[in-house]
């Protein structure tokens, strides 16, 4: 059983069900920096309807102990590593933010593994404005609560800001600073049109931190790649605009299993 292979493997996750149907495709999701699995709570549940659903806790994060890996290689490596001892077959993966940086490098590093990709609010390279980075090391809280602000388009439902600025508070300031200076050296601008997987980019009209600008150089340079810019969403789309973005989800996901 895949959830208690992870629990052997000491990996934290959220499933839509213990039973695993291996009739069913099956979706893996990766959080980003300062998240944890419980951001794709408004996908876990209602997807399960019709594909197995799995979101799983980055090292460092809700129930996976450890520390960051430093480097989103290192976080695609041990991506790889889940899914070879969980999953007999190619899964679909998707990652939000840095989540979907690590599934992009998982996607050139193991291709064998997946059988689809899903980029989330992500882009080949992630700049982090210095006033964050900086704010990060020496007002930790204070300049999490801005990022947060940024994360959401500002007619998102303030209990949702809240909850995403304690999550990531919750995580810790050495490991949301390592993640997202991670974030600021990662460039694949010149290895992603090497990705070769049906795959599919959303993100949100409203992304102040990763603009849809990124999404459309994704879309650029992965051959065969579909492009959706959400409206009413911002950089947590899957969040703030779930029923658009979970109705796109599984048309790609059917898709490609009918």
């Amino acid at each position: 059983m895949v959830t208690a292979r992870l629990k052997e493997m000491g990996i934290g996750f959220r499933a839509g069900s213990d039973d695993f149907g291996e009739d069913r495709p099956t979706l893996v999701m990766i959080h980003g920096a300062g998240g944890c699995a419980q951001v794709w709570q408004a996908q876990i549940d209602p997807l399960n309807r019709h594909v197995n659903t799995l979101a799983l806790d980055l090292p460092g994060y809700g129930a996976t102990p450890g520390r960051g890996e430093g480097d989103l290689g290192g976080y695609a490596q041990w991506l790889a590593e889940c899914l070879k001892g969980a999953f007999p077959e190619p899964r679909f993966l998707m990652g939000h933010s840095m989540g979907g940086a690590v599934v992009q490098k998982a996607a050139l590093l193991d291709p064998d593994l997946i059988k689809g990709i899903i980029l989330v609010g992500t882009g080949p390279r992630l700049k982090v404005a210095p006033l964050f980075l900086e704010g990060l090391k020496r007002k930790f809280e204070e300049t999490v609560d801005s990022i947060i602000g940024y994360a959401y388009a500002p007619r998102a439902d303030h209990r949702l800001v809240e909850e995403g600025a304690r999550l990531m508070k919750e995580a810790g300031s050495t490991q949301v600073y390592g993640d997202f200076s991670a974030c600021n050296r990662f460039d694949l601008r010149n290895e992603v049109g090497g990705i070769d997987l049906p795959c599919l980019i959303l993100c949100g009209e409203e992304d102040k931190l990763t603009p849809p600008a990124l999404s459309r150089k994704l879309n650029e340079s992965i051959k065969g790649s579909r492009l959706e810019i959400i409206s009413s969403a911002g950089h947590m789309v899957m969040i703030e605009n779930h029923n658009t973005f979970n109705r796109s989800v599984l048309d790609f996901v059917l898709e490609r299993v009918s």
